[in-house]
């Protein structure tokens, strides 16, 4: 692995990386999700404070000065305390669309991201292709998990789509476990099912 990286938090300008990493995670999900003009609506909301899409949650990973990956994690209490306003973005972005999207993104609090207080939520992990299977990943876990030790969060928790057996199988090398599978998440003619998965943190570190 090229030992030139290093691991940074989120910068503003880093918003159109965000958002090509942030789709690459669920490619098919997120448009069906947000609607189509979805990469314009998260690279915006990344660059707004206080809310669950905000580089101030974000790390990057970078690899000779280019970057290789980025990780998007917050706990209980920041998504507690953002959610109206992530809400208000989300409606300021998406504008018109916003009506044929709402019963889903509305549906969809209910099936993803959910976490009690002892909790981090991983809402984005990815890596670009040229840079997998050298370990790129597992340094951003290393990192990600760290922080939200800082933070008091004995758990790190995320979501991952029951189909995506390849994340599924780099998160169980990792130490994540399957907790539950989700309902049925049905977005007009499309499908989805995921599966939560979670790591004892506090217990990794002891």
């Amino acid at each position: 692995m090229n030992d030139n990286y290093v691991i940074r938090k989120g910068k503003t300008e880093d918003a159109q990386d965000f958002s090509t990493l942030f789709l690459i995670t669920a490619p098919t999900f997120f448009p069906y999700l947000f609607g189509s003009d979805v990469k314009n609506a998260i690279e915006n909301l990344f660059r707004h404070t206080r809310n669950w899409f905000s580089f101030e949650h974000s790390y990057f990973i970078e690899v000779s000065g280019e970057i290789a990956g980025m990780a998007l994690i917050y706990n209980y209490e920041q998504k507690k305390k953002e959610n109206l306003r992530t809400s208000l973005l989300i409606l300021k972005y998406l504008k018109w669309s916003i009506f044929a999207q709402l019963t889903y993104l509305l549906k969809s609090l209910h099936i993803v991201g959910q976490i009690t207080e002892s909790e981090c939520y991983l809402n984005n992990i990815a890596v670009y292709p040229k840079y997998r299977g050298l370990g790129f990943g597992a340094k951003l876990f290393g990192v990600i998990e760290e922080e939200a030790r800082k933070t008091g969060s004995k758990i790190i928790a995320l979501d991952v789509e029951i189909y995506n057996e390849k994340a599924i199988r780099l998160y169980e090398r990792l130490g994540y476990k399957i907790e539950q599978k989700s309902p049925v998440f049905k977005i007009r003619d499309k499908i989805f099912e995921f599966f939560k998965m979670s790591k004892d943190i506090e217990k990794d570190s002891a």
